[in-house]
């Protein structure tokens, strides 16, 4: 008889939450790019919401019980509704999941916060300031944990996504000599084959503001 405990090698094969969102997410990205239902003018909210539409549409929805939804709240359930946990106050992250089905009586968020990216000054945005952007407002929230239990997602509206990345790291080295940020950004941006089928998958490591290191998962949507 056995002792009811499941083998490293199918822990290893169960999906998690983490797992059942990005390839919700890239699904439906997949399918906006097919259809060609989206516009390089659009604001990162749009893009948002026409993501959110498409996830919704997932069998992966269906069978994992997610809720999916975008402009989330973020607060403290164990403090009260003041200060830095005032409602008023409370950062929003971009699409957010929510489902029972991985954790026995307990609910699971996931969590994309995601950011318009270009490679050369267009329409009257300047590239750096989105790059500068992606950072300071992107990472910096995941790093001291405004932002939390998710990922990045970088929109690329204009150019290529490897030279956005070469931009990205250029600003973190930059950062680096920076002595107010030096010991913010302690790696950059490492391409991995983490996801099946889908190579603009990176990570990052980062020092939080306790001195303990972090990673940061990213994914980069080229539209």
């Amino acid at each position: 008889m056995g002792s009811g405990k499941l083998s490293p090698r199918i822990i290893k094969n169960v999906p998690t939450i983490e797992d059942i969102s990005f390839k919700v997410l890239i699904e439906a990205y997949c399918k906006i790019i097919e259809l060609n239902q989206y516009d390089l003018d659009w604001e990162e909210e749009q893009i948002n919401q026409e993501l959110v539409v498409f996830m919704k549409k997932s069998e992966l929805r269906i069978d994992y019980h997610l809720t999916i939804g975008v402009e989330r709240k973020l607060f403290n359930e164990n403090k009260p509704p003041i200060a830095d946990n005032n409602p008023k106050k409370l950062p929003r992250i971009d699409i957010n999941i929510v489902s029972w089905s991985f954790q026995k009586d307990t609910e699971l968020e996931y969590f994309f916060e995601a950011k318009n990216l270009y490679e050369n000054d267009c329409q009257k945005k300047v590239a750096s300031k989105y790059i500068n952007r992606y950072i300071d407002t992107g990472i910096e929230n995941f790093r001291i944990s405004r932002y939390y239990n998710g990922s990045l997602v970088g929109y690329v509206l204009d150019g290529d996504t490897t030279k956005i990345v070469e931009k990205l790291n250029i600003q973190l080295k930059k950062d680096r000599k920076n002595k107010n940020k030096a010991a913010n950004h302690l790696s950059s941006f490492e391409q991995k084959n983490y996801i099946k089928n889908f190579d603009c998958y990176y990570e990052s490591k980062h020092l939080t503001p306790s001195k303990e290191e972090m990673l940061i998962k990213h994914l980069f949507l080229k539209f």
